[in-house]
């Protein structure tokens, strides 16, 4: 039997991650909930390239993005495009989608 791999350290890797020159205008909080082995829930605000990460919950998310904790590991290492675990219902977001897609450039590698 194989142990469930957590997504806390991708999690614990946002602040030292993320792009600041992207995230420089940024105000948002995301929701995450992480079904599963290996999952939990995740508050992750970015705020003026800066990012935060606390395990929980907030009441006032700007997105809150829910998956399996494996299919949000499979999007995050590129086994699963977000497009298609989106459209197939795999992950499921609530509130603005627009900040969800933003994501990517805000932890892209910077130039």
């Amino acid at each position: 039997m194989t142990e469930a791999v957590s997504v806390k350290p991708i999690f614990a890797a946002m602040p030292v991650s993320v792009n600041k020159e992207a995230a420089k205008d940024a105000a948002v909080v995301y929701q995450f909930n992480l079904s599963g082995e290996g999952g939990g829930q995740f508050v992750v605000t970015i705020k003026n390239g800066v990012c935060t990460v606390e395990e929980g919950t907030t009441s006032t998310p700007d997105a809150t993005i829910s998956a399996t904790a494996a299919d949000y590991l499979d999007i995050v290492t590129g086994a699963l495009p977000f497009g298609f675990a989106y459209v197939n219902g795999r992950l499921t977001v609530e509130g603005n989608l627009r900040l969800v897609l933003r994501l990517g450039a805000y932890f892209a590698p910077q130039a």
